[in-house]
């Protein structure tokens, strides 16, 4: 079962981002008392805007209150691309050109050589479900193709419509391609020792029934 709690984020700018931030511990509490044995903190904008290390201090503290195992979506996207053996990789987000940015500058701090980063401007987070589910698609290949001597492709965000366009991607590219949702998911079952063999959704989640084995 998937349980969830949204936040107040109607709009991706910093004030916005910043009132998440005093709703994070209440959600984390309320889940962790609704029986959640692994709690995701998503939002990856929250976190490329407090900087390297933010991500792993605020679950870390989240984690000691609630006896539960927390992580920040940008820790399950960091360790989903490690765990592919991804070292340079495009990004194609759906965010304002500064958040883009910030997406691209965690992931440099985290070790990896970003080759090209590219997004679509939104702003207002409602419109990020709205968008077709060829947008990921569409954009994805143009950075990856502006770089294709990338690792892999990367698509942050999960509110945007990704998981569709997962396999179509990696057949036309025959590199991984990630995204948030399916890292967030994946990381989750492999902190809890899950070891489903998941195909149709990219070598990613078929590396859960295969672990310490990636797909190459």
């Amino acid at each position: 079962m998937i349980l969830n709690t949204t936040g107040t984020i109607r709009r991706l700018v910093d004030d916005h981002l910043e009132r998440q931030l005093e709703r994070i511990e209440e959600a984390t509490v309320d889940l962790a008392e609704c029986g959640a044995e692994f709690i995701i903190i998503g939002g990856s904008p929250i976190f490329t805007r407090l900087g390297i290390g933010s991500d792993r201090e605020i679950a870390a503290k989240l984690e000691a209150k609630v006896g539960v195992p927390v992580a920040a979506g940008m820790t399950c996207e960091v360790e989903a691309l490690k765990h592919m053996g991804l070292k340079k990789i495009v990004v194609a987000t759906p965010y304002p050109e500064p958040l883009t940015r910030r997406v691209s500058d965690f992931l440099s701090a985290s070790g990896f050589a970003v080759l090209k980063a590219e997004g679509l401007g939104i702003e207002r987070n409602s419109e990020l479900s709205d968008q077709p589910e060829h947008a990921a698609y569409k954009i994805a290949r143009k950075v990856y193709f502006a770089a294709s001597e990338a690792d892999g492709i990367f698509i942050p965000c999960n509110r945007w419509p990704t998981i569709s366009c997962i396999s179509l991607l990696e057949r036309e590219t025959g590199k991984p391609v990630l995204s948030s949702s399916l890292c967030n998911i994946w990381y989750a079952l492999h902190r809890l020792h899950i070891k489903e063999d998941i195909r149709g959704h990219g070598k990613l989640m078929a590396s859960l029934g295969n672990e310490g084995n990636p797909w190459r």
